[in-house]
């Protein structure tokens, strides 16, 4: 893994289908690669309960999510930001994507990586070059490392 930028970590909360961890791992620091990102990056992934209060208490939005970004306002190549995970939304969203619940979580930090480049998906076009690029580089990742999330 040329150029390492992460982690500080990877704490989880919810129960079921998680992606391998150090495969994660991996993925995000290939991402990164890609996108030219260095830095430390927190990673939460947890329950529609705690990440439906994230969302109220940050975006004042009731409800869960699939996924929160929150970039640091820091100096690029320190602590770049946190993102969190909803593994319950995720097992929903796997199941309408027609993949493993492990893999849409991965999907979705790699999403919310990308909101931390610089990404946004506010509008319809932007949301399209951002899953198209979240895309390739998930698909470009698991022919370079292919394996069961």
């Amino acid at each position: 893994m040329p150029g390492t930028p992460f982690f500080t970590g990877i704490n989880v909360t919810a129960s079921g289908a998680t992606p391998d961890l150090k495969r994660l791992a991996h993925l995000m620091s290939f991402a990164a690669d890609h996108e030219q990102i260095r830095g430390e990056l927190g990673i939460w992934l947890c329950t529609d309960d705690e990440i439906a209060e994230l969302h109220l208490q940050y975006m004042d939005i009731p409800g869960a999510t699939d996924v929160i970004t929150f970039p640091s306002d820091e100096e690029p190549g320190g602590y770049i930001g946190d993102i969190a995970v909803s593994v319950d939304t995720a097992a929903v969203q796997a199941s309408d994507a027609g993949h493993s619940r492990a893999r849409e979580v991965a999907y979705l930090c790699l999403h919310g990586l990308l909101h931390i480049a610089g990404y946004d998906d506010l509008d319809p076009d932007s949301r399209r070059e951002m899953i198209e690029r979240q895309d390739v580089i998930l698909e470009a990742f698991e022919r370079e490392y292919p394996d069961e999330w």
